[in-house]
């Protein structure tokens, strides 16, 4: 267990492990840890990591201006082709694009169609699909485990 206490001299917070009596603070003054002082209370380390900053940013009057730097985390795509379509893209020439668009099928789904690599090659504006996987196949970078379905080696 953790918790987060705040130095009485300096009035900065500070994370402790909770069955230690005393901690340092970064000033130098010894903190004794009682259950009176401590202002948050957890068993995961980032989340105490987070803690302190929240209070930190309390005691300094701050939390507007914190919550706007946090980073807001990115929603990922539900459509798994649209994942691979959008990382394939990213992928320099029409040759690392394909390679990219089979491991990310194969991520996606571990064994994938021939329907699957056809519905991203189309999005991705390969000419050829059937030959550009002839292609990954004779590479050695995809094989077909089972007819019609491939896997990436």
């Amino acid at each position: 267990m953790f918790g987060v206490v705040v130095c009485p001299h300096c009035k900065r917070a500070k994370g402790v492990a909770l069955p230690k009596k005393t901690t340092t603070c970064q000033c130098g003054s010894e903190i004794r840890v009682t259950r009176g002082r401590i202002r948050f209370e957890t068993a995961d380390a980032r989340e105490l990591a987070e803690a302190v900053g929240r209070i930190n940013a309390e005691l300094r009057g701050g939390t507007k201006e914190v919550e706007a730097l946090t980073a807001k985390p990115k929603k990922r795509s539900k459509d798994a082709y649209l994942r691979v379509i959008a990382e394939a893209g990213r992928a320099g020439d029409r040759r690392a694009r394909a390679r990219v668009a089979a491991e990310g099928l194969a991520r996606e789904f571990v064994v994938f169609s021939g329907e699957d690599w056809r519905r991203v090659a189309d999005a991705l504006g390969v000419p050829d699909p059937e030959g550009s996987l002839q292609e990954l196949i004779r590479g050695n970078v995809v094989y077909e485990p089972k007819r019609g379905y491939y896997r990436t080696v």
